[in-house]
């Protein structure tokens, strides 16, 4: 059984309905969250599914093309690589497609741990935020030319959080491991680097999806003309260790 779970992005057959298409991919590959790759018709308005506190946290990744999210009380533009987590069923909302606007839905189960970690403290939703907004931070195993950027903070959202590692190469992120944390990355457009997992290898292009559950070292490297740039998705399956009062 390999330790790499990849979604190819040019092997997603787009089924279209209403200028919607949504594919479930890894299936089964993580009971606790479900992942649609989706992609919205330009000119077409979208109005989610609404999912009470205690299920189901949705989270959006935009990775290509423009639009907005309109709100009850806001609107946020969609114009770069951005993050969207609404406030579960309390307030509407819609996606509107300038352009066909690519996304990553993820619908991740709400453990005991969320909803008291979430009640107790957490980040103000509904919470958008955009690449150029992110605040960066260092890691002593990714190489000089890689930045690395925070999407959903860590332990601000339950066991999920969100970040991007960016990087022309020559660049690269290190060996390391994490033992508590199950990990995804969306690769995004224009992106081509190698993922290491354990004894495995594995070719990542833009808009491929990889899965690779705790305990396992892994880094990545984009040589020199390649893109090392993806968003990482992570749940803290268990939930972080002595973190609720």
């Amino acid at each position: 059984m390999s330790i790499v779970k990849i979604v190819r992005a040019a092997e997603i057959v787009p089924n279209f309905k209403d200028g919607l298409s949504q594919t479930p991919v890894l299936v089964n590959e993580y009971s606790d969250c479900k992942f649609e790759y989706c992609t919205l018709k330009a000119g077409t308005d979208w109005r989610p599914e609404l999912f009470k506190f205690e299920d189901t946290c949705q989270i959006f990744l935009f990775i290509q093309g423009k639009g907005y999210i309109g709100g009850e009380k806001r609107a946020w533009n969609i114009v770069e690589t951005a993050v969207f987590v609404p406030n579960f069923d309390k307030e509407k909302f819609f996606i509107h497609a300038a352009t066909d606007l690519v996304f990553v839905r993820m619908l991740g189960k709400m453990s005991e741990y969320d909803i008291k970690s979430i009640r107790e403290s957490s980040l103000t939703l509904p919470r958008f935020r955009g690449l150029s907004e992110c605040w960066t931070y260092e890691e002593e195993f990714k190489g000089p030319s890689t930045t690395s950027a925070m999407l959903l903070e860590h332990r601000n959202l339950g066991r999920f959080s969100m970040g991007a590692t960016l990087g022309k190469g020559p660049a690269y992120n290190g060996d390391h491991v994490h033992n508590e944390l199950e990990q995804w990355y969306i690769a995004l457009p224009g992106s081509s680097f190698t993922y290491t997992a354990g004894d495995e290898k594995v070719k990542v292009l833009g808009g491929d999806i990889t899965y690779t559950t705790h305990g396992f070292h892994h880094g990545s490297v984009a040589e020199e003309g390649e893109v090392l740039d993806y968003v990482w998705f992570e749940i803290c399956h268990d939930g972080y260790p002595n973190d609720i009062s």
